[in-house]
């Protein structure tokens, strides 16, 4: 660990490397043990500050999907919250007018004198 951890022992005053070490081998075996990555931070006494823990991790057997009976093409109502008589007879909406609202372009910087 000492290795993959060598630029924060050069950071830390050598007086304080053996409290350093404690703190990244109780954080190595918190990690472990919970399966979470975190972002870390030292000063220069080696105490550690923890400022963001990931995510617990994904337990797969958590959520199964079940697919539908019917199929989303055979019955496209199913696939709307709109009731099936309503899609049935809705005719499609076009916008106002085809002119697009704002037209993207750049502004270009006037260059300036040549002083030297």
């Amino acid at each position: 660990m000492i290795s993959r951890r060598a630029h924060l022992y050069a950071f830390v005053h050598p007086v304080c490397w053996p409290w350093l070490w404690f703190q990244l081998w109780r954080l190595q075996h918190w990690i472990q043990a919970t399966r979470r990555d975190v972002l870390f931070r030292v000063d220069r006494f080696g105490n550690l500050y923890v400022d963001f823990i990931s995510d617990a991790p994904h337990d797969p057997a958590r959520y199964t999907f079940e697919s539908p009976p019917v199929p989303a093409w055979a019955r496209p109502g199913l696939a709307s919250d709109l009731p099936e008589t309503l899609t049935a007879s809705a005719r499609p909406v076009y916008p106002a007018s085809a002119v697009p609202v704002s037209i993207p372009y750049m502004i270009a910087a006037t260059p300036l004198p040549y002083t030297s």
